[in-house]
């Protein structure tokens, strides 16, 4: 799987943390949030999200933050397994002012290296059409666009993306 290389931006770092830290908790109702905002609801297959998904062995969630800054994190991701050697991207959030600095590309950089070591061969997830940020860094690192699903009387198109080894 080729992985993206990229070093943090300056003044961040990213450093994994047990999901149900407060470092995770923040991106994942950030997340959410957002998903709200740009789409009117969370989907049902949306919720149930827990540590034991990505809490070791199963998976892990990483965080980006400001170290001299003890505000909240800009950013954050989680791996988990979902089959033999296929895990799955959840949660990627970066705060909109961090966009388009490096923090979000950081974030799936040490996922696709951390999935290497656990021999995840392939990867996968999904966005939606509302979310053009996550599918230009998905489509500029190496993301191969799988399907574009859309539901009868649903305007949103869920866009799922898969990169193997």
């Amino acid at each position: 799987m080729p992985r993206p290389t990229s070093a943090p931006p300056p003044g961040v770092t990213i450093g994994r943390e047990d999901y149900g830290g407060d470092g995770p908790t923040f991106v994942v109702a950030r997340a959410e949030a957002e998903l709200v905002e740009r789409y009117g609801f969370l989907d049902a297959g949306e919720h149930g999200l827990t540590a034991a998904m990505f809490d070791p062995p199963q998976g892990a969630f990483w965080v980006a933050r400001r170290p001299r800054d003890a505000g909240p994190p800009v950013g954050g991701v989680g791996l988990r397994a979902v089959d033999e050697g296929i895990g799955e991207v959840r949660r990627l959030w970066v705060d909109p002012a961090a966009r388009g600095r490096g923090v979000g590309r950081t974030l799936m950089a040490a996922l696709e290296e951390e999935a290497a070591r656990r021999g995840l061969s392939s990867l996968q997830l999904a966005t939606g059409d509302r979310q053009p940020e996550a599918v230009a860094l998905y489509e500029a690192t190496g993301w191969e666009r799988l399907t574009v699903d859309a539901d009868a009387g649903v305007e949103v198109c869920a866009i799922r993306f898969v990169k193997s080894s």
